[in-house]
Parts: C-alpha cells; structure tokens; sequence
C-alpha cells in the first residue's frame, strides 16, 4: 500500500556516452569508411581494421605502421566488435549499402543513396573534421592485400 503524504519525484540525470555507442557516429563514420575506399566498398575485415583504428588511439598507431610498413603484421590484433555489426546491418537495411562478394571475400559496397549521405558528409566543413582527414588517407592505403597479409600473420602466430 502507497501512503498518500509519499510523493514520488523523477528527474532527468545527464549520462555521457561516448561517440562510438551513438548509432548517428557509428553509422557517419562507418559511411566516410566505406566513401574513401577504393571503388566506394569494402571488405568486412578491412571495416573491423578501420573501426579498431577509428576507436583506439593505439590501434590507430599501429596502423599508421602497418601502412608505413614500419611494423611487423603479426603485430596487429584485430578486434571483432558487436556494436560494429549491428550497425552494418542497419546500414544495409536502410538502403545505404549492399553486401557483396569480391575475391572470395565479403564486402560491402556503398548505393548510390549511401554515396549520396557520404558525401554529404564529406564536403561538410563542420563534422568529423579529423575523422576525414585521416580516412582520406588511410582508407585507400590499407589495401586489400595489405588486410589479408595481417590476416595471414595473425593465422600464423595463433
């Protein structure tokens, strides 16, 4: 039983979530990923190295290497996140992109409707300045044959 003098109060209580949690980040940044790759797709295991680098400030180092080739492949450990998944889904089911299969390989490609929020993106001078100013770079230079030789040093040391 409730006793009536007993007022119950709620109040909205500011909580900080970080950018990649936030579904409009994760879906942008996975957009300018995909955007600055090489014929406007990507593999899964390229988008995993990329999201990892885009996350951690580590991640982004080692890659930086990788690139560079100032760094051994073993050295990578790719991190396979949940979150990253279920937005390339949304990704999909929104019209943005389309599975595909190139080289054996899954991939993902951008739609012309994804093409079109991509560059939207892109040619803003107000959002994920430094976002796409790395992209620009690094998305084209991790090269397919780049991911798979990671893939394979890690095989190796397992």
């Amino acid at each position: 039983m409730v006793d009536e003098a007993t007022t119950l109060r709620f109040q909205r209580r500011p909580k900080a979530v970080s950018g990649d949690m936030r579904i409009g980040w994760r879906l942008s940044i996975l957009l300018l990923m995909i955007f600055y790759s090489r014929g406007r797709k990507a593999s899964l295991a390229k988008l995993h190295m990329l999201n990892d680098a885009m996350r951690v400030n580590r991640s982004r180092e080692h890659l930086d290497k990788l690139i560079s080739a100032n760094q051994e492949f073993y050295s990578w450990s790719i991190r396979v996140e949940p979150a990253f998944a279920r937005a390339l889904d949304f990704l999909v089911s929104e019209g943005f992109a389309d599975w595909g299969v190139a080289n054996d390989r899954t991939t993902i490609k951008l739609t012309e409707t994804g093409i079109s929020a991509a560059k939207a993106l892109s040619d803003s001078l107000e959002v994920f300045v430094k976002e796409k100013e790395y992209l620009r770079v690094v998305a084209k230079k991790l090269t397919e044959q780049l991911v798979v030789s990671v893939l394979s040093a890690s095989k190796v040391r397992v």
